[in-house]
């Protein structure tokens, strides 16, 4: 019985292989490398240590003997399959490592002074610590979601292994007395190596439970903290409500004891100091990937002004190209500022508030290229901006608050009516559109500086101090991310303009639509990065979400219908994304991978258009899932949307159905020359869903449905030949020889350069008219178009060739005869 145990063993040794590392002490010293020596004494362990209790088997009477031999050897197959869910996992590993040191951290985070007086805690602070703590929370979730995901793995496999040990189990006591000593040998054999496997993933899924509650545990701390930092956050804003200083009318002072309970700057300057360690720490990359990113526009930029410092000439017209080349360092400082929301998680509001005192200079130098028609007002606002950051971030005393609130407020808003002057409106008149918005949108800033001194006035400090610091920095953001976007497309565009771009079909072909898309982008990014921005500068971004995902979880009920606001936003929103994707890919297919395969005519927009409609078609199924729909209500729906189309959208499915057979059955292909209905001849420019766009011969735009392309009377003029054959009639006089006159015309044809010469041009006499004997020229030009203007050029040269000759071309003519009546009078 052992040897036969041990050959099976041996038989399959990937079990044996199979480490134990995701739970238990027992599994520390075993690594991925185990030699054969440690495998055979983990074997041997695990044999002599006790077998996995078996369950009850079964009231089946298991595995029929005639196919016990059959199924032993698939199940040795199915145990086989199982070897790599019991190998060391590279991900629960990692998080096993990782455990101590976050749970040092957490605690760390937990022991910080501030959380013992978040009460008292400045909104800048408190922000720093909420982010600090959903960075950490965020952490814990992608691990809670790998080891659920291993459990979900190590669950399914143990109840698979238990219903083979069921099996087998039953199998051996109900065939124990009519199985052969052999036989039953083999199943025990079974059962042994199945109740290994079985422990085996036993102590992997304890291990992985052991992880899921220490993380549970970490959690619950986490969690805890997050909801008293945002309870503090909610009392700010409770507190931002309420009146803290008497109005202006009633005297100056301060309502209640609350300066007692202010942080000292010292204090604030630690939670500052704080939350800048821990960005580094936690940052480290990305502060490479971000000095890295600046170093590389610097050095272009540089380049770029050597090379053109020749040629840049002072003043001139405000351009972003300008201030590339004379700022190089200003602008590539400006660039990494702008990228720094995309390269870092989050930055502490210290950091945001240095980099607005640092962005001074930077601004002031590119204003004077790009923005220099209100040069000094925004100037000003800017240095406002700066100026309000320590009181944005705490550092003002509280008895200087009010005060530093009001000046800054009246100063900013003096500042703001210089950008309402008339001459200066005068002005802003002859610049591009972009700056004219960017101005009237500064200009705006006069509404909440005005309602900021109302307030102050009315005794609501906290508040004013919101918008007053919100503004200005909104107002400096702004300025800097309209310079920075045009900083950007005009990088675009010099590097569209570079040789290795024209490597790219679309470059090649259509620099200034990509160029124009690129400039669309970048200013639709920058709008909702400014909205963004403003948000969070007046502390409404987090209410903002928590009423969105209010208002998208509320459900109205119509009947027995459910509808949600966010299930409808869902659905329109993946229908645009859907149209999005479609139409990109659309462009890529078209204008930049199917031309790099040198098709024929017509089967590149053949194909992008099927790629089109797939992804239309896929789009739709899944905006009807998001919103939740499920197939039987969207079978359901598409039932009735049949009804529907049989009563009223005939036309509408008739030409979609029309648009698929043109792209399956390619009558028609982009090129080609047709002529519909014997009325309109021209160029396909666009096969689209529902019709098709032909430019016709006089230069119209005609919109035809699909419908009538495939079931009208349609002439295809290129489908399968390009080349067009004419006939033009020629009349010569009768006192001209025949043979004389064909021998000039086939001169004639012959020199022409836009008839071609295979097929060879025909000359033939074809009739005896009233006045001439008329000729017929047969000849082939390359296309439609060029047959038209070979038959007029041959015309031409005919009429030329007969003056030469002397040779008569006559026109219809009749004669006359006046005969005599006996009364003497005419008759005509």
């Amino acid at each position: 019985m052992r040897w036969l145990c041990l050959a099976l063993l041996v038989a399959f040794p990937s079990f044996s292989s199979a480490q134990e590392a995701d739970a238990g002490p027992e599994d520390a010293g075993l690594d991925d490398a185990s030699t054969d020596a440690a495998v055979e004494d983990a074997e041997a362990e695990a044999e002599d240590a006790e077998p996995a209790p078996a369950p009850e088997p079964d009231e089946a009477e298991g595995v029929p003997p005639a196919e016990i031999g059959r199924r032993i050897e698939e199940t040795f197959h199915e145990l086989q399959l199982l070897t790599p869910l019991l190998r060391r996992q590279s991900a629960t590993q990692g998080i096993e490592r990782a455990m101590p040191n976050f749970v040092d951290y957490v605690t760390r985070l937990s022991d910080d002074p501030a959380l013992r007086h978040l009460d008292s805690l400045h909104s800048a602070s408190l922000h720093d610590l909420e982010h600090e703590w959903s960075r950490v929370r965020l952490r814990l979730t992608g691990w809670q979601d790998s080891l659920e995901t291993r459990t979900a793995s190590l669950t399914d496999a143990r109840e698979a292994t238990v219903e083979m040990q069921q099996l087998w189990t039953a199998t051996r006591e109900s065939n124990k007395e009519v199985l052969p000593e052999s036989q039953l040998e083999r199943v025990d054999a079974l059962l042994a190596r199945i109740a290994i496997v079985l422990r085996r993933i036993d102590r992997r899924l304890e291990g992985v439970l052991g992880l899921q509650g220490q993380l549970s545990d970490e959690g619950i701390r986490i969690a805890r903290q997050a909801s008293r930092i945002q309870a503090a956050q909610q009392n700010v804003r409770d507190r931002r409500q309420r009146r803290d200083h008497r109005p202006v009318w009633r005297g100056w002072g301060r309502l209640g004891d609350a300066d007692e309970d202010a942080p000292s700057q010292a204090v604030v300057a630690e939670e500052h100091f704080t939350a800048v360690r821990a960005f580094a720490y936690t940052e480290k990359k990305p502060l490479l990937v971000h000095g890295t990113a600046f170093l590389v526009l610097a050095l272009v930029f540089l380049f770029l002004r050597i090379r053109t410092s020749a040629r840049l000439k002072p003043g001139g017209r405000p351009s972003a190209h300008r201030a590339l080349r004379a700022q190089p360092i200003a602008s590539a400082l400006l660039l990494v500022y702008i990228l720094a929301p995309i390269i870092y998680h989050y930055v502490p509001v210290f950091l945001i508030g240095a980099s607005l005192v640092l962005l001074v200079p930077i601004v002031h130098v590119l204003n004077r290229h790009m923005l220099p028609a209100a040069h000094r007002p925004i100037l000003a606002m800017i240095i406002l901006s700066a100026l309000s950051v320590p009181l944005s971030l705490g550092f003002a005393p509280e008895w200087s608050r009010r005060y530093y609130t009001l000046v800054l407020a009246l100063l900013g808003l003096k500042f703001v009516l210089e950008l309402w002057s008339p001459k200066l409106r005068q002005v802003l008149t002859s610049t591009d559109r972009e700056r004219r918005r960017l101005y009237g949108l500064l200009r705006l800033a006069l509404v909440p500086l005005g309602y900021a001194i109302y307030l102050l006035f009315a005794g609501y400090t906290e508040r004013a101090e919101l918008w007053t610091t919100g503004t200005l920095w909104v107002f400096e953001q702004a300025v800097g991310i309209f310079v920075g976007t045009e900083l950007l497309t005009a990088l675009a565009i010099l590097s569209l303009r570079h040789p290795a771009a024209r490597m790219l079909y679309m470059v090649r072909n259509h620099r200034r639509k990509v160029a124009h898309y690129v400039d669309v982008v970048l200013h639709a990014a920058a709008v909702v990065a400014l909205l963004l921005l403003a948000l969070r500068s007046f502390d409404l971004l987090d209410p903002t979400l928590e009423s969105s995902r209010a208002a998208f979880r509320r459900t109205f009920e119509f009947g027995s219908i459910e509808l949600s606001f966010g299930s409808v936003v869902a659905f329109v929103a993946m229908l645009i994304g859907t149209f999005l994707v479609m139409r990109i890919v659309h462009v890529l297919l078209e204008y930049e991978i199917l031309p790099r395969f040198r098709l024929e005519q017509g089967i590149s927009s053949a194909i992008s258009l099927s790629a089109s409609y797939l992804l239309v078609a896929i789009g739709v199924v899944l905006a009807f899932g998001v919103a939740g729909v499920g197939p039987e209500r969207l079978a359901l729906l598409g039932g009735a949307l049949g009804v529907g189309i049989g009563f009223g959208l005939q036309n509408v499915v008739s030409n979609f159905v029309s648009g698929l057979i043109l792209v399956a059955e390619r009558p028609i292909q982009v090129g080609d020359v047709i002529e519909v209905d014997g009325d309109l001849v021209g160029r396909v420019q666009r096969i689209g869903i529902r019709s098709s766009s032909v430019h016709s011969l006089d230069g119209a735009e005609v919109i035809v449905p699909n419908a009538d392309l495939v079931s009208g009377k349609l002439i295809n003029w290129t489908l399968s030949d390009a080349r067009r054959r004419f006939d033009l009639v020629i009349g010569a006089g009768y006192a001209h020889d025949p043979a004389e006159v064909m021998r000039l015309l086939n001169q004639v044809v012959r020199r022409q350069p836009r008839i071609l010469h295979d097929p060879a041009p025909e000359v033939f006499c074809t009739s005896f008219a009233d006045s001439a004997i008329e000729y017929t020229v047969r000849a082939w030009a390359g296309g439609y178009l060029e047959a038209i203007e070979a038959k007029s050029s041959l015309a031409a040269a005919v009429y030329a060739t007969f003056a030469e000759h002397e040779i008569e071309i006559p026109f219809p003519q009749q004669d006359v005869h006046i005969k005599s009546t006996p009364d003497g009078k005419t008759n005509v």
